[in-house]
């Protein structure tokens, strides 16, 4: 029979491979996700239901790469394949397996596989090692009700041809939806390839590949520390995803002009790394934004400046006609004032950029803040995440903006597209 891997949520198998012939979906895992997970084999025949032959299933526990199913799909997310992919994907297996995609929508799938338990089926399925369309044909398709006022027979079976080649990243999006499997596991069981002499353990467990990843460019050492640091506490399981320039001999390019002539640089050699750049949202960051957007920037690189925030329409302020309060958004925001500041914090007016026709300031004492975020070891208690984490989910859905069309892409070159 050869040795077996699978990709499965619960006791649902999503993907199978035989011997060499598998998917590689190490990007969906961490190396530090290794557990034991099960993985079941055929023991002595039984009878199945409406009489046909169905085996004894033995469980046992062995290596393999294990994550929450909500981790996941923010890991697929990055990959660029998003709910949007999915809607896409699913129309062209549509037209390209001649079903009628208005008789048996893409909602249709997802509420089929919203309702369906999970943690309940049968890893014996069928013969052993079917795929989803198979399992599609079995389990689904029969409670779709799609016989009477449906699609006619041929239909049916464009409808399961088509099932046959949904990716397996499409249907963890769809799996996502339902309630018993928001709370399991994805699982990799890779063991019996491994033990069978057919791949190496670091062909599972291994880094993220360089061409999944992205290059953060910030304007200064600080402001990378502060993001690397901030990934690690608020979301570890895709922090990987995320590189930042080597520190270790001093940081290249500190200050904003010096950001936007790397950003020359990097066109002018046509990079292929994906690369987000993060000006400060202060004047003179916001005149180096504005002058970056001017270039003829390519789809792999993204230019960004950090947010506006409510919080800072009303900030404390201190300049030459004393204290009081301003908008410091556009004028003085820097990384560090999206820490939890005292509430004696303050920012200082200094040079005035006319580029932008505004003051610029810097928030006081904003080393010690940045220190003590980067010192902490965990989650502190009562330190407020939200402006921080408000960073992080602006840069990540940026980086998703980034890589989706190159999935879209990959589709059309492969005949399967709209």
């Amino acid at each position: 029979m050869g040795s077996m891997i699978s990709l499965a949520v619960g006791r649902l198998e999503i993907d199978w491979g035989k011997n060499n012939g598998f998917v590689d979906h190490s990007a969906l895992f961490q190396t530090s996700d290794i557990a034991a997970v099960p993985y079941y084999y055929a023991g002595d025949e039984i009878e199945g239901r409406n009489g046909e032959p169905a085996w004894e299933v033995i469980t046992e526990m062995k290596d393999g790469l294990s994550k929450p199913l909500a981790q996941v799909i923010d890991r697929i997310n990055l990959l660029g394949h998003t709910r949007v992919v999915c809607e896409k994907e699913f129309a062209a297996l549509a037209e390209f397996s001649g079903f009628d995609a208005a008789s048996f929508t893409f909602d249709d799938l997802r509420e089929a596989l919203s309702t369906l338990d999970v943690t309940a089926l049968s890893p014996n399925y069928g013969e052993g090692g079917e795929d989803f369309g198979k399992f599609f044909r079995r389990e689904i398709l029969p409670r779709l009700n799609l016989k009477q006022g449906g699609p006619d027979p041929m239909g049916l079976s464009g409808i399961a041809q088509g099932m046959e080649n949904l990716t397996s990243y499409t249907i963890l999006h769809l799996l996502a939806d339902n309630p018993a499997a928001q709370t399991l596991n994805v699982q990799w069981a890779f063991n019996d390839v491994e033990d069978g002499g057919w791949a190496n353990r670091d062909d599972f467990v291994r880094p993220l590949d360089q061409r999944h990843r992205f290059l953060l460019v910030t304007e200064g050492s600080s402001d990378a520390a502060i993001l690397r640091k901030a990934f690690a506490l608020l979301k570890p399981h895709i922090a990987d995803f995320f590189d930042f320039v080597d520190m270790e001999e001093g940081y290249p390019f500190s200050g904003t002009g010096n950001v936007f002539r790397f950003i020359q640089g990097l066109i002018s050699i046509r990079v292929m790394n994906s690369v987000v750049v993060i000006y400060d949202n202060d004047a003179e960051g916001r005149a180096n934004y504005e002058r970056t957007l001017g270039l003829n920037i390519p789809d792999n690189l993204a230019v960004l400046k950090l947010p506006d925030r409510p919080e800072f329409v009303r900030f404390p302020t201190q300049g030459p006609n004393g204290e009081g309060e301003a908008d410091i958004n556009g004028r003085a925001v820097a990384i560090e004032c999206f820490l939890d500041l005292p509430g004696d914090a303050r920012v200082r007016w200094s040079s005035y950029v006319s580029k932008v026709d505004a003051y610029q300031g810097e928030l006081i004492d904003k080393e010690r803040y940045a220190r003590e975020f980067i010192k902490q070891r965990g989650r502190a208690k009562g330190y407020d995440y939200s402006k921080i984490e408000a960073v992080l989910d602006y840069i990540i859905s940026r980086a998703i903006v980034m890589r989706e069309p190159g999935v879209i892409e990959e589709f059309e070159r492969l005949g399967i597209s709209e």
